[in-house]
């Protein structure tokens, strides 16, 4: 299926320390899986894999019937986008430029690259489109677009990922903390989004702790603990389970 993304026995080792157990994953399109797990449990380690900044061991990351082998920006041009736990946006250029850049992203072949050719106004047809640039960031409750991003503040950081993610047209979304720091505002445009894109087909991958959000949006929950999905499964099921109380609340 166009925009399916499913791993197949995903295995990571740092040295001795094995990580990742034989990872078996899918989502559809249309559909919001909410990856949950205790710190350390290999939730980053597993979708920087499936982004493409770290190899697996072992297994296979297949994107709409495509065997994923490629770099990060490759994979951008197959229709994969993604936010990071850590916010990935270039301090000197205008919220509006950061945003404006999920445009070109399936034509340039490296970040580096992208912000270069932004310098040089390669983008500046890009940014002209200002309607739907402007239309993105409201709809996440992003305010003083030309403001420069070393300005900005650590949740708005993220809602520049997102918007710059959703830029894109992606068949996959993978989302690492989209939520952390962001006020209400953006909290709840970050939901409406997800849910139209979900609506128009897009497969969306979200990594959270908040549980409360996660079960009120996503169609489907998988836990991951010590490096193996332990429960895959409706919302209602996986909250209900001796498991994932044990293991990521902490209570049995």
């Amino acid at each position: 299926m166009t925009g399916a993304l499913r791993c197949s026995g995903i295995q990571k080792a740092y040295g001795g320390v094995r990580v990742l157990h034989g990872i078996d994953l899918a989502v559809a399109p249309g559909e919001i899986l909410g990856l949950v797990g205790a710190n350390g449990a290999g939730k980053t380690t597993l979708i920087d894999i499936i982004g493409g900044q770290q190899r697996a061991d072992r297994g296979e990351v297949v994107l709409g019937g495509t065997r994923l082998t490629d770099s990060p920006s490759a994979r951008a041009r197959r229709g994969m986008a993604r936010t990071f736990q850590r916010p990935q946006v270039a301090l000197e250029l205008s919220i509006r430029e950061n945003v404006a850049i999920g445009l070109a992203a399936r034509e340039l072949t490296s970040l580096g690259r992208i912000v270069t050719e932004a310098w040089r106004g390669i983008l500046s047809s890009r940014v002209a489109q200002a309607a739907e640039v402007d239309d993105a960031c409201a709809r996440l409750a992003l305010t003083g677009l030309d403001r420069p991003a070393e300005e900005i503040t650590f949740g708005e950081m993220r809602l520049v990922e997102v918007a710059r993610a959703l830029m894109q047209r992606p068949k996959l979304v993978i989302l690492d903390e989209p939520f952390s720091g962001v006020g209400d505002a953006g909290v709840a445009g970050i939901t409406r989004a997800l849910q139209a894109i979900r609506d128009q087909g897009c497969a969306v991958l979200l990594v959270d702790h908040n549980v409360d959000l996660l079960t009120s949006l996503v169609d489907r929950m998988a836990l991951l603990a010590q490096g193996e999905i332990v429960i895959d499964s409706d919302v209602a099921t996986c909250l209900a389970s001796e498991r994932f109380r044990s293991t990521y609340i902490g209570v049995a």
